[in-house]
């Protein structure tokens, strides 16, 4: 129910690119949100049509509040394929943000089967990507994907409260920041204040399922009112934070797709 309202209240509110009166946000929406190109696109879906045909049984460790589908303590590496990742389109997306603002340095927080991660390390050939999955088996599953794809990530597993510390200290800066593996308020402004000892006035940070939950949209609030971010583009499955200074106030976009 909460879904639905909240999609709703989306509907209400958003414009269409032609409705934005800010020069870099319509840009972005010309180049990056309504293009539908991307690198690597076969390599990474023949891996996605394999594992959707999977049956393999594997036992799932869900360290965070769990998400609509991602239930029970064993599932087939079919079912996480076809429900728990990342949508495509989604993916392809992000990938053409990093290449469009030039982003170097990414930071995944939920490798899933490594898929996303793919589209995101394929955006630019010489970025560095970290990606943290608390599961063991998914992360063991993800390293071998990027491998058969042919695409280089670190993937660090372990609780992303262990573990982000850790990646933040290989990162001279993150530039884009996916923030995907816990739905819940208090971790996600946790991971929000870490990842930003090691932003700039060009990174970008990406929250998924920012309306997954009353709690989350608290989290979406209270990111939006952080006194470093400029401006912020709600795209209902995903909240994009921004910190460039060329703004003459700070302004909060909900963009239709």
């Amino acid at each position: 129910m909460h879904m639905a309202k909240a999609y709703l209240n989306y509907r209400l509110n958003a414009k269409k690119r032609h409705g934005v009166h800010s020069p870099f946000v319509y840009n972005l929406s010309e180049a990056v949100f309504h293009k539908k190109s991307a690198k690597k696109v076969d390599e990474i879906e023949a891996v996605r049509k394999e594992l959707r045909q999977d049956q393999t049984i594997i036992e799932l460790i869900d360290y965070g509040a769990g998400s609509r589908t991602r239930k029970g303590s064993k599932r087939s590496v079919s079912k996480i394929a076809k429900t728990s990742s990342t949508p495509i389109a989604m993916a392809q997306m992000m990938q053409r943000l990093i290449s469009y603002l030039e982003l170097n340095s990414v930071l995944e927080l939920g490798t899933n089967l490594g898929l996303t991660t793919a589209y995101l390390a394929a955006a630019k050939p010489s970025a560095d990507v970290i990606s943290l999955e608390g599961d063991p088996s998914l992360a063991a599953l993800a390293v071998k994907n990027l491998q058969k794809i042919g695409l280089e990530a670190e993937i660090m597993e372990g609780r992303f409260e262990d573990k982000l510390d850790l990646a933040l200290d290989k990162m001279t800066t993150v530039d884009f920041a996916y923030i995907d593996g816990n739905h819940r308020k208090e971790p996600t402004l946790n991971y929000f204040q870490s990842i930003l000892k090691k932003t700039t006035e060009k990174s970008v940070l990406a929250f998924g399922d920012i309306h997954w939950s009353k709690e989350m949209e608290e989290a979406w609030a209270a990111i939006k009112q952080h006194k470093t971010v400029t401006f912020t583009i709600d795209l209902f499955d995903l909240g994009l934070v921004f910190f460039r200074k060329d703004r003459a106030e700070v302004e909060h976009f909900t963009i239709r797709l």
